[in-house]
């Protein structure tokens, strides 16, 4: 949760105001050192480490022998790193968020360009590490060992020639291990901060609200799981294939000038397939969106069915019901011609290689032109390399196919404001609870402009009018008119022209029948519902106990504290 404790921002200070460039990039600056001897003395080590220990993780090695000899506990870890809490990540993604959205208002703010904000520079660190892993990559295979080749079939063989292009073969790969790792290094702890930040802001969002009637609880459950796993996704993937234009550029080049301009065939089978690849993607998750809306359904009908399951069984509602789950089917068919659709894409991708060298070496042969084993090699290398940058663009485009749709429903719960309240202050002192004449909704307040301008007025004469006496009771006035069938205009009145008061040392107590209005009572006395006409006044705070114990997972005491600290006097 953001709290107001201290945090640290790495681009924008408490004023929103960007730092300059060496106090924003300082730890990542430090980061670039190759060795740091002092690293592991820190709190958290991963925070000081160097260069060399950040890409191999070695950071975490004393962690790694201290779990071995003996168990690890919470007080034996490391403590979190200040960068990656949800209090230091959430606040700066809450300050960009506000910044968009106070530039170009909530409609056309765009969560999309908020993040790209929020990770850029990582982002970018992360693209060059994998440029330079791509070009070693392929340096190594396609250039020294086809030198190593003609080395070998040259009469004239030199020692030292050789053993210098084993050493460079061997530099080659190294450095590439080395870059991939760091690739990963940079990219993990990128997207763990991204995940945790938008969670984190949109929670505080729904908990801004007194209620839920904008979002179903199924929506919500989808967001702060489903989609928020999908944006961890694109985050994870999207960066990766940037390197592909610069790939097939690299070895499209390399490729005719050692074999001539029949390599353009094999390049061309990759070029052809990768619209195939994004369209199959699409095409999954199009599925996939499809059954996200019947997934939000029937999440939003289980938890109704467990919440009312006693009264279900007492009424043998049980067919019907289960009747209305069957849907479950629908979504199933939907998810099993998504996973079809992405199973033959990733099928696919392993015999893209194979059928550009056949087509390539074919139409070499046929036109009569010369082939060696160096050439041969080198280019079916080449290739290979080629393969595992567009094997990874399918994953790619489906992680941001169904992020795109992710974000256009986080987006639903941050520009959705809650709305303030309609609860006042009693002008008698004495007076606890006070409603006049109120007639509230659980729906959202479609009156006219000129009826919320008239709503103060018209609860000062509600008030006036009806000189309410000091009697703990309801008056006749509310006496039969409670219930969900009460119709006006576009509302669907829940409670209507409900008037009492409540003195102080007086007690209350309501009673009916099953969905009389009494639990709607009490929510509208929480400012949990829409108040079209009357007043609802009170005078204090207001302790509530539901009838469904509400706990979370922890002990008795956090489930009473609820994050607050402990006082032992009280």
């Amino acid at each position: 949760m953001v709290g107001e404790g201290p945090y640290i921002i790495s681009d924008l200070d408490r004023r929103g105001q960007q730092k300059p460039f060496s106090e924003r990039y300082d730890p990542c600056l430090k980061t670039m050192i190759p060795v740091q001897h002092y690293a592991r003395l820190n709190p958290n080590p991963v925070d000081d480490a160097g260069l060399l220990s950040f890409a191999k993780f070695s950071w975490f090695t004393p962690v790694m022998i201290q779990g071995y000899k003996r168990k690890l506990t919470v007080d034996t870890l490391p403590p979190l790193s200040l960068y990656d809490s949800s209090n230091t990540n959430a606040k700066r993604f809450q300050i960009l968020w506000d910044e968009d959205v106070n530039k170009v208002g909530t409609e056309k703010a765009s969560l999309g360009q908020v993040i790209w904000k929020f990770h850029r520079t990582r982002v970018l660190m992360e693209i060059v590490a994998n440029v330079l892993c791509i070009i070693m990559a392929a340096i190594g295979p396609t250039v020294l060992i086809h030198q190593i080749l003609q080395l070998t079939e040259n009469s004239s063989r030199r020692f030292w020639i050789g053993i210098s292009l084993y050493l460079a073969l061997f530099a080659t790969e190294f450095t590439k291990v080395l870059f991939w790792a760091l690739v990963w290094a940079i990219n993990s702890p990128t997207v763990i901060w991204l995940k945790v930040a938008v969670s984190t802001v949109v929670f505080e969002s729904l908990v801004s609200f007194k209620t839920l009637a904008h979002v179903s609880v199924g929506e919500v459950l989808n967001i702060l799981s489903s989609d928020s796993y999908s944006l961890f996704e694109a985050a994870l993937f999207c960066p990766l294939p940037a390197t592909i234009p610069i790939l097939m550029a690299v070895c499209g080049v390399y490729a005719i000038f050692i074999l001539g301009p029949t390599a353009l065939i094999g390049i061309s089978v990759y070029i052809i397939f990768i619209p195939i690849q994004v369209f199959m993607a699409k095409l999954s998750s199009a599925f996939r969106r499809s059954a996200i809306s019947i997934t939000d359904r029937r999440v939003q009908i289980m938890n109704e069915f467990l919440t009312c399951i006693k009264l279900i069984k007492m009424y043998a509602w049980e067919k019907y019901f289960i009747s209305t789950i069957g849907d479950r089917k629908r979504e199933k068919k939907l998810l099993e011609k998504a996973g079809f659709v992405q199973s033959g894409n990733s099928a696919f991708s392993p015999i893209v290689s194979t059928i550009a060298i056949v087509l390539t070496f074919t139409c070499h042969i046929l036109l009569r032109r010369k082939l060696s084993a160096p050439v041969s090699f080198s280019v079916i290398t080449m290739f290979n390399v080629m393969k595992f940058s567009v094997a990874i663009l399918p994953f790619s485009v489906k992680a941001m196919a169904e992020a795109n749709v992710s974000l256009k429903r986080m987006k639903k719960i941050l520009i959705n404001k809650s709305r303030p309240s309609y609860i006042t202050q009693p002008e008698d002192l004495d007076t606890v609870l006070l409603l006049a004449n109120a007639t509230l909704t659980w729906e959202q307040e479609m009156c006219s402009i000129n009826d919320r301008k008239n709503m103060q007025s018209q609860k000062i004469y509600s008030l006036k009018k009806h000189g309410l006496e000091a009697c703990g009771e309801l008056t006749s006035s509310a006496q039969g008119v409670t219930g969900p069938d009460k119709q006006s205009g576009n509302h669907r009145w829940v409670l209507h022209n409900i008037s009492f008061v409540v003195r102080k040392g007086k007690v209350l107590g309501l009673c009916g029948n099953i969905g009389s209005g009494k639990s709607s009572l009490i929510a509208a006395l929480l400012g949990q519902m829409q108040l079209q006409e009357g007043m609802v006044a009170v005078n204090g705070t207001l302790a509530y106990v539901s009838q469904q114990a509400w706990i979370f997972h922890g002990n008795v005491r956090e489930n009473i504290l609820f994050g607050e600290k402990y006082d032992h006097q009280r």
